[in-house]
């Protein structure tokens, strides 16, 4: 069965980083009639080195974005600060990740259309995680999709599970802002072939057949070292842990322990960052995601405590950012 090529003309483009300019993101801060901080030179320039990046990878250029270490706060820097962890040669991997990362829950929702092509090619543009939602369609076609089989009725006009992957293909996905463009569907093939060497996958799977085709991609692309896999299911995170990936735990951590679940196969966690015990995790064996985080300070205090980054559906908010403390508070 033939797939539909996406459309990736650059001048379909939705919003990125790059059009959020220091101006643009200080006028946006400022509230009433107080008037926006100017813009000082360094921090322009280290703006439009950022941009020039991102310009010369749309123009082509095959580059490898740098993850972005969400706590570090710099003077004079405003928006995103990037870390290049690893050379061309050494694509990244789920053990080289400069901590704290940021994941963009479903591609980051709040931001992009959900778990859409686009937002996974701005996520990787920017330096986020892909933390994608997988869903099965009818004909077997592992997409990117929320809420399971019987979801997606309200974008496709009928149900994930009744779906063919050329039905699928030709949704719209809304947008989450009304100045964002929609968004176009895509299947874990497309984007794990057209992606899997300039970043880490941080899927979410709740099916064998999920699990099958994101394991198949990552041992083809002898990439497995590159996989986290994201479920609450002990039997898929055993399966995914003896391929040699690594299971996240995103089901309810209360009432389970780091001990239960390094003993089920996971090697990660997903906690609340206000969980009464998150200290108690913190300093266990297994790898720890915070959720509900608030700010980017608050992500590098955490992250100094040992967490390995954050999962969110609007990973700006997160980023390092410069106001009178020298940290985005």
């Amino acid at each position: 069965m033939a797939k539909k090529k996406r459309d990736r003309r650059d001048d379909d483009r939705i919003e990125s980083l790059a059009d959020l300019t220091p101006e643009r993101v200080k006028g946006s801060r400022r509230s009433g009639t107080e008037r926006a901080k100017p813009v000082s030179a360094e921090e322009r320039a280290a703006w439009e080195e950022r941009v020039a990046e991102a310009e010369a990878a749309k123009a082509g250029r095959r580059t490898f974005a740098p993850l972005i270490v969400a706590g570090v706060a710099a003077a004079a820097v405003v928006g995103l600060i990037g870390w290049s962890i690893l050379s061309a040669e050494e694509p990244p991997t789920a053990e080289s990740l400069p901590a704290p990362v940021i994941a963009a829950d479903g591609g980051g929702a709040a931001v992009y259309p959900e778990n859409s092509a686009e937002a996974v090619r701005e996520n990787v543009r920017f330096g986020f995680m892909p933390a994608v939602d997988l869903v099965e369609l009818g004909d077997g076609t592992i997409a990117l999709g929320a809420g399971g089989p019987e979801a997606g009725e309200d974008v496709y006009g009928k149900p994930y599970a009744d779906l063919t992957a050329e039905e699928f293909a030709d949704g719209t996905i809304p947008a989450p802002r009304e100045e964002t463009n929609s968004g176009s569907p895509a299947t874990w093939d497309e984007v794990y072939e057209d992606f899997s060497t300039d970043t880490v996958f941080m899927p979410s799977v709740d099916s064998d057949a999920a699990l099958d085709a994101v394991l198949t991609s990552a041992e083809d692309a002898e990439r497995i070292d590159a996989l986290i896999v994201r479920t609450d299911d002990a039997a898929l995170a055993e399966r995914t842990a003896d391929a040699g990936a690594v299971a996240l735990f995103d089901g309810d951590p209360e009432g389970t322990s780091p001990a239960d679940l390094a003993a089920s196969g996971f090697g990660m966690a997903a906690v609340s960052a206000d969980a009464e015990d998150v200290d108690e995790w913190l300093a266990s064996d297994v790898g720890v995601w915070l959720t509900g985080v608030g700010s980017a300070q608050q992500l590098t205090e955490l992250g100094d405590a040992g967490a390995l980054g954050a999962l969110t559906e609007d990973p700006f908010a997160l980023q390092p950012a410069e106001d009178e403390d020298g940290a985005e508070g």
